[in-house]
C-alpha cells in the first residue's frame, strides 16, 4: 500500500481548500473598481450628496440647466493644477446658466478640509462629498480632475479631460470643456464629445 502519495494528496487538497477559504477575504480587502463609464447621449443616473456645508444636491433638480461635474481631489497636483482655471471658468459660465459642481470621490479628506481648501483657492461652486466613491463608481470616473458635461436633459454631452496641458502648471492649446459649453448654448453638437481624462487615480474606499 503506497501511503505516502495518498497523504501528499490529502494535504494537496487541504491546502486548497484554504486558500479558497481565504480568497474572499484577499478580495475584501481591495479597492472597489469603478464601473463603465456612460455613454455619450445617455442620461446620468440620478444622486443625491452633500457638499462640505452639509447642504444636499440632487442632480435631477438641475434639470433644464447645463451641468458641469468635475471630480477632483486638492490630494492631486493635476487637480490643483486646473482650479484657477476652472473657476474663471465657472465665474464666465454661471451668468449663462451654466451650473458647476465639484465632487471629491478621495477615500481620505473629510469635509471640512475640502471646505478649508475651497475657502482657500476661492472655488465658487460647490464640492460635493462622494462618500465612498459610489458616484465614480456609477459613473466609472478613474481620474482627478475628470469632468462630465451634461447638457439641459441631464444627458452626457462631454466626458473627460479638462484641456490638453501636458503637466499640472503647463498651458492648454485645446479647451475641451470650454468648447462643448460653448457648443450645448449655441445648441450644436458638441464636435469632441471624449477625450480620455489624465491626472491622478482615485484614492478609492475599500
Amino acid at each position: 500500500m503506497r501511503i505516502r502519495p495518498f497523504l501528499g494528496s490529502v494535504r494537496g487538497l487541504y491546502l486548497v481548500a484554504v486558500l479558497l477559504l481565504l480568497l474572499p477575504v484577499y478580495s475584501s480587502c481591495a479597492p472597489a473598481a469603478a464601473g463603465k463609464a456612460p455613454p455619450i447621449g445617455s442620461v446620468l443616473p440620478d444622486v443625491t450628496m452633500k457638499d462640505y456645508a452639509g447642504q444636499e444636491h440632487t442632480l435631477s433638480k438641475l434639470k433644464g440647466k447645463i451641468v458641469v461635474l468635475d471630480f477632483c481631489s486638492q490630494e492631486c497636483p493635476f487637480s490643483r493644477g486646473i482650479d484657477k482655471d476652472i473657476t474663471a471658468l465657472a465665474k464666465t459660465y454661471a451668468p449663462k446658466g451654466v451650473v458647476f459642481l465639484g465632487v471629491d470621490s478621495h477615500k481620505s479628506t473629510p469635509p471640512d478640509e475640502i471646505k478649508e481648501y475651497a475657502a482657500k483657492i476661492k472655488i465658487p461652486f460647490p464640492i460635493l462629498k462622494d462618500v465612498g466613491n459610489k458616484y465614480a463608481d456609477a459613473l466609472g470616473a478613474t481620474r482627478t480632475p475628470e469632468i462630465y458635461v451634461l447638457d439641459k436633459d441631464l444627458k452626457l454631452a462631454y466626458h473627460g479631460a479638462y484641456d490638453d496641458r501636458k503637466g499640472p502648471e503647463k498651458k492648454a492649446e485645446k479647451h475641451y470643456v470650454k468648447e462643448a459649453l460653448d457648443s450645448l448654448l449655441a445648441g450644436e453638437p458638441v464636435k469632441t464629445p471624449k477625450v480620455k481624462a489624465w491626472g491622478c487615480t482615485i484614492k478609492r474606499a475599500q
